[in-house]
């Protein structure tokens, strides 16, 4: 394998290395040394060349095949970027009190006449919210391994510069739920508790 092929390595996250020709190649080696055996025990003539060529092929398919997986193993050049798709992969983080405050408080600031502060319009605008950005999920049916019943979610996804406004929503119906984010950008509100959808839903 050249340097020139090491640098495809990885053309993107969830596929370290570029598509390799010896799979084909040793699955027809393996073909040609079947059927060569077969005619070489049924004692066809000159059956017995194409099967020792066969097995030649065969070990240097694997050969070719075990080299570029050991090159592929200590090529250097997709270690730089394994930090970033860890990071991109990384479970979610809870989102401290502290942060949730300071961003309500600066919600607040920006927003002085907010068109949903009565509560009949903050149902309605809760209701396209959910429909828009939410979904309702029920994490497992049953119960689990530890005898606790799972209750459905009702979760809001959104980028993390509205969390501000989520805090806000937060602060309005009584404090429920909890936050959490993903990666750089992406913020959950999860109410996951049986009060709190209640409490949602009316």
């Amino acid at each position: 394998m050249t340097n020139l092929k090491r640098s495809d390595f990885q053309a993107h996250p969830f596929h370290l290395v570029s598509p390799s020709p010896w799979p084909f190649y040793t699955s027809i080696s393996l073909l040609t040394l079947t059927c060569s055996g077969v005619l070489t025990m049924h004692a066809f003539s000159n059956a017995s060349y194409f099967l020792f060529l066969a097995l030649i092929t065969l070990v240097l398919c694997m050969s070719l095949w075990w080299r570029d997986v050991i090159s592929e193993g200590r090529a250097k050049s997709f270690l730089p970027n394994l930090p970033n798709i860890f990071f991109t992969l990384k479970t979610t983080i809870a989102i401290s009190n502290i942060e949730i405050e300071k961003y309500l408080i600066k919600f607040r600031k920006e927003n002085t006449n907010i068109f949903y502060d009565n509560k009949e319009q903050l149902g309605f605008y809760l209701a396209g919210l959910l429909e828009g950005d939410g979904h309702i999920s029920l994490p497992i049916l049953g119960t689990t391994t530890l005898n606790r019943v799972l209750n459905p979610r009702i979760v809001f996804t959104s980028h993390v510069n509205n969390l501000g406004l989520y805090a806000y929503i937060q602060s309005q119906i009584g404090g429920i739920g909890r936050f959490q984010i993903t990666g750089n950008n992406v913020i959950r509100y999860i109410i996951g508790d049986i009060k709190g959808i209640i409490l949602l839903i009316n």
